[in-house]
């Protein structure tokens, strides 16, 4: 995909995946508060749970046929459900929620991936709008604000505070809205083939895939400092 070309007005990046990953992991995460609630499950199978309960929580919330409306409320109600799939031997069930909850809204339980950094920084110098557009809710904030340089990207789109999940086009109403903005003049870049590149090219806005595991091609990068070439930055 020729970039160089065009003059965005605005590079948008998703959060988790693209930007940002838990660490420790989820399942060390889940393993490490659910035994101080009694939970004694391997990790193992804490990460094969918890895969299915974030798969199922996708499905009954997520879906199409719900308009792929969220809010703050709905987004906690996901979550409570899928600690309590995953961690169903707890002595507690409530305050191993809350304290998960708690935890993946900390700066501290995420870390930036190599590649951000630099990308960031030059699409900052050459005067570039850079905007966060993510599937989370409003821990979002505390997480960027706690990891520079995240914490320079001022404008995030979350969608339980915009009411819509990707890869709704209400989503994507919403972000053009609050970047004041048209589709022609957006880049989206994220992990997820369905909601970072499917959804933002069914409106017009164009996207390109982060796969670090892939060697990457016109439509894929393989790291994110690759974008700053594309862009002829």
């Amino acid at each position: 995909m020729s970039l160089s070309s065009k003059s965005y007005e605005w590079i948008v990046f998703d959060a988790v995946g693209t930007l940002i990953y838990p660490t420790p992991s989820v399942a060390e995460t889940y393993q490490t508060i659910g035994k101080r609630f009694g939970s004694q499950l391997p990790i193992d199978e804490i990460r094969r749970r918890f895969r299915q309960a974030f798969y199922n929580s996708e499905a009954a919330d997520c879906d199409q046929e719900s308009g792929l409306i969220t809010s703050e409320l709905i987004e906690t109600q996901r979550w409570r459900r899928v600690v309590a799939e995953v961690l169903d031997d707890v002595n507690d069930s409530e305050a191993c929620f809350e304290e998960l909850f708690t935890q993946f809204g900390l700066p501290t339980a995420w870390a930036c991936f190599d590649d951000v950094q630099p990308t960031l920084a030059a699409l900052i110098s050459a005067e570039k709008n850079i905007a966060i557009a993510s599937n989370f809710d409003r821990r979002l904030n505390s997480v960027c604000d706690g990891n520079p340089p995240l914490d320079q990207v001022h404008v995030r789109v979350v969608s339980s505070l915009v009411g819509y999940r990707k890869p709704s086009p209400l989503f994507f109403s919403a972000m053009l809205n609050l970047l004041n903005t048209t589709a022609d003049n957006v880049l989206i870049i994220g992990d997820d083939p369905t909601n970072d590149i499917q959804g933002p090219l069914a409106v017009g806005i164009d996207a390109l895939q982060i796969d670090r595991a892939s060697p990457g091609n016109d439509r894929v990068l393989n790291d994110l400092t690759d974008l700053i070439d594309r862009l002829s930055l």
